[in-house]
């Protein structure tokens, strides 16, 4: 850490990424320098060029500047992304999904400045470089007491707003089932019981009458159904695909899970300053995307690494508590 007259020490005192009790210093390390890559790519945007800051303009920054600390700290090779690409990927898609970054073709643009408090914590975007206090992942926030609405942070980073088990009844209240749906192939049945590690998806219907879900038709261009069987007959109901596209079927997933009391809790230790995080069901993409937002990747050589993460132990808490306002729960212990 003394290295370039302690460069990475400064880092981690002014933006307090602070290293965990049993934490490495080369996987601190790392963190510093995922966090530096993603501070460097934000403060891209502000550059006085000729032409409209693009997302290549974004990509070469991140090249750069991850190719300049991988000369400077070699010890971080076996731990730091393998090919700056994969890095320069989750940094991008980190900034769109959250809105940090406004993007129209061949120009990106910072984000109005956005701030909410909730339990302890300021979570900000679009804020100026001189006001980045703190910083978990390429996440910025400051502290600041109050904020008990999580709703507000809900609406920041388009989270939903209703319960798990709410947003299936509502789902379900909507439905308008049809007999004796005629499929051809490929449809697939939501996994309702562990081991979710095996896929989330299974070839056989659950015929207890549990309402689940399904989908039919190939992959790309699949169509997704509620599903029930009434004594044997099977009756679908269809989902629209806003509901389902881009992944975002894992929303009603878990709500059809969390109503079947299956759905896996996010499984968390505490490291000191650090937290990890591990995921046994795939959180919804706006809420994952959130979480990877203020958080590092638990190993950075295999990015996107989804399901492991870690984070600030003070984010951590309001985010634990954003999420399980949801109804998403957690538990403490050994990872």
């Amino acid at each position: 850490m003394d290295k370039y007259n302690g460069l990475l020490s400064k880092v981690s005192r002014q933006y307090h990424i602070l290293r965990g009790t049993q934490e490495t210093e080369n996987e601190w390390k790392t963190r510093l320098v995922y966090s530096i890559c993603g501070m460097m790519a934000y403060a891209c945007l502000w550059d006085d060029t000729e032409e409209p800051i693009s997302i290549v303009h974004l990509k070469r920054r991140i090249r750069s500047v991850f190719a300049n600390y991988k000369s400077m700290y070699p010890e971080l090779s076996d731990s730091l992304p393998y090919v700056s690409e994969d890095l320069e990927d989750e940094i991008e898609n980190q900034f769109l999904s959250t809105g940090v970054i406004y993007h129209r073709p061949n120009r990106i643009a910072p984000s109005i400045k956005h701030e909410e408090p909730f339990s302890g914590i300021l979570f900000q975007r679009g804020i100026s470089l001189d006001n980045i206090s703190c910083v978990s992942g390429i996440g910025f926030y400051s502290r600041q007491d109050g904020g008990t609405n999580p709703g507000n942070i809900k609406t920041m980073f388009g989270l939903e707003q209703e319960k798990l088990q709410t947003l299936w009844q509502t789902t379900l209240s909507t439905a308008s089932w049809k007999p004796n749906p005629a499929f051809e192939y490929n449809t697939e049945y939501l996994r309702l019981k562990p081991s979710f590690s095996r896929g989330y998806w299974v070839t056989e219907p659950d015929k207890t009458g549990t309402v689940s879900i399904l989908r039919t038709g190939m992959k790309g261009s699949q169509l997704y159904y509620l599903y029930r069987y009434i004594d044997t007959a099977l009756e679908v109901s269809p989902l629209s695909q806003w509901q389902v596209e881009n992944y975002n079927y894992r929303t009603l997933a878990c709500a059809c899970l969390s109503t079947c009391g299956t759905l896996p809790p996010i499984e968390y230790s505490e490291d000191g300053a650090l937290v990890h995080v591990r995921m046994n069901y795939l959180l919804p993409p706006r809420e994952l995307e959130f979480l990877k937002y203020y958080s590092w990747p638990e190993i950075c050589t295999s990015l996107p690494c989804n399901f492991r993460r870690k984070l600030s132990v003070e984010v951590f808490g309001a985010i634990k508590n954003i999420l399980s306002d949801e109804g998403y729960e957690f538990k403490g212990g050994i990872i």
